[in-house]
């Protein structure tokens, strides 16, 4: 008879895990950091408000982004020539 010796599950605690990555990431304010290829290569945001300005768009995934210069909502100058 074979015993059969694997390495032990290890048992994951998620909320020290998210712990951990949350202040990997807080260490990380003021610096550059990636951003998912969605947000700029994905499907494009809802326009939600134009507001002295600038604009507020909302993702499909959920993420609001305030104050965003009404320039930056196209990127084709010929757009704006009408």
């Amino acid at each position: 008879m074979s015993l059969k010796r694997g390495r032990k599950e290890k048992e994951i605690d998620f909320d020290v895990e998210n712990q951990q990555h949350l202040d990997l990431l807080r260490k990380m304010i003021g610096k550059p950091v990636p951003l998912s290829r969605s947000y700029t290569q994905g499907e494009r945001p809802i326009l939600v408000a134009i507001e002295d300005g600038t604009a507020t768009v909302r993702f499909r995934n959920g993420a609001v982004i305030t104050g965003v210069p009404i320039r930056d909502l196209v990127d084709d100058a010929a757009y704006w020539r009408g």
